[in-house]
């Protein structure tokens, strides 16, 4: 199976930050950064493949905060496909605040691990190519990542 509509481009989210997003420094939250950085990964890994598949979050892999976003700013989410594994899908997101366009400050960046799974909740083959573009020592570090998450949950 190819990647039809999402796996060799960019998806991207917006996500507008209001007041319930910001922490006590009047910033956003981290956590919610998290959140929107997940959920722009699921999408951009769901969208490798032609029909809705059992995908599950398997683990954040790396996140680091970069700049603080402020009520009112609009911060862009986008993800890539980093990783083709035989069950997982790791992706990259990075998170940028839009505004100034000539000085659009990266908020965030992260990779997250994503695994298809049966009904019982077990790693399955999602039928998708490994990229061929990836980089050996990339492909290595997501394969430790997933070997230590799978000690950890024997399912997946």
């Amino acid at each position: 199976m190819s990647f039809p509509t999402g796996g060799d481009r960019a998806i991207s989210t917006l996500q507008l930050v209001k007041s319930e997003d910001l922490n006590h420094h009047h910033t956003l939250y981290g956590g919610r950064c998290v959140e929107w950085c997940v959920h722009a990964a699921y999408i951009a890994a769901e969208s490798c493949f032609d029909r809705p598949q059992p995908l599950v979050f398997m683990s954040i892999r790396s996140l680091s905060m970069r700049a603080p976003a402020r009520l009112g700013d609009i911060i862009q989410l986008v993800g890539e496909i980093d990783y083709v594994g035989d069950s997982t899908i790791g992706v990259r997101v990075d998170a940028r605040i839009t505004q100034p366009t000539d000085d659009q400050k990266i908020v965030a960046t992260g990779t997250f691990l994503f695994c298809s799974v049966d009904e019982a909740g077990r790693a399955i083959d999602h039928g998708l190519k490994p990229r061929e573009n990836e980089k050996r020592s990339s492909r290595e570090r997501w394969q430790r990542t997933i070997s230590e998450e799978r000690a950890h949950s024997p399912t997946l």
